[in-house]
């Protein structure tokens, strides 16, 4: 009987270390499961880039020789200097490096720029960009509309009460001092700021909307924009709802006039 027991006992071993085995890749994270993942992360980000590329190419006839001038121009002057001063293998790098950092650069402000084009005039663009903006700025759209497609947004955060308009001619400009008027007693010793979207004298481009927002003095701590925030909604309320088109959003820009 002890003789036909062994085999069995023999079996319950050779079956654990596979078991620790299956457990020991799947409980570190370094499985090969974990490993697709990763690749497939990286192959969708880089199917995301070829399909910007692809778009703003569509959109911008000079996106190809501006990059190739990007690349190449750094690259044939470090190079001389590598010639020059020498040793050339030690500049290589550096001429490599700092070309597509170059490139890479031009290529992302040219897909902004294209971007901007598409986004310039459609209504809701300039709340597209506030709403995609990193920070605290808490955007009520469309508070004032008017039958020629002008827009008026409310915007709250640490730099007071931001007024946005958008729109061509008188229209846009009369949304927004309604809106001033309506908010200026609920707004109190808050700051009030009015921007018009525009191409115009005294107008804010759509492009440095974001930059003119985040360069605005913070006057206000969090716990004050709540309320603020509460008051504006319970008593200004919020207006018609429009449609937010997408959008990126990038840098740079003077203030607005604050009253």
């Amino acid at each position: 009987m002890a003789l036909r027991k062994k085999p069995a006992d023999a079996a319950a071993p050779a079956a654990s270390p596979t078991a620790r085995g299956a457990k020991g890749p799947t409980s570190n994270g370094s499985g090969p499961g974990n490993q697709a993942d990763g690749e497939s992360g990286f192959a969708n980000r880089m199917r995301q880039v070829r399909l910007v590329f692809k778009v703003t190419r569509e959109r911008d006839s000079k996106l190809v020789p501006i990059l190739l001038g990007g690349f190449l121009v750094p690259f044939a002057v470090l190079l001389v200097l590598g010639f020059v001063i020498g040793p050339i293998w030690l500049w290589a790098p550096f001429a490599v490096l700092l070309s597509l950092l170059v490139a890479v650069n031009l290529f992302s402000r040219r897909v902004q720029n294209s971007a901007y084009a598409e986004l310039e005039g459609k209504p809701g663009a300039a709340a597209g960009i506030v709403e995609r903006m990193r920070g605290d700025w808490r955007l009520t759209p469309a508070v004032q509309v008017n039958r020629n497609q002008d827009v008026v947004h409310r915007v709250v955060g640490r730099a007071g009460i931001i007024i946005i308009a958008e729109g061509r001619g008188r229209g846009a400009r009369e949304l927004l001092a309604t809106e001033i008027r309506r908010i200026r007693k609920v707004a109190g010793d808050v700051p009030i700021t009015d921007i018009v979207v525009g191409t115009g004298e005294g107008e804010v481009p759509l492009p440095k909307l974001q930059p003119t927002l985040m360069r605005m003095r913070r006057t206000l701590r969090r716990g004050e924009v709540d309320q603020l925030d509460r008051r504006l909604k319970a008593v200004a309320g919020s207006g018609p709802s429009l449609p937010i088109p997408k959008g990126p959003v990038p840098r740079n820009v003077p203030r607005g006039k604050i009253r």
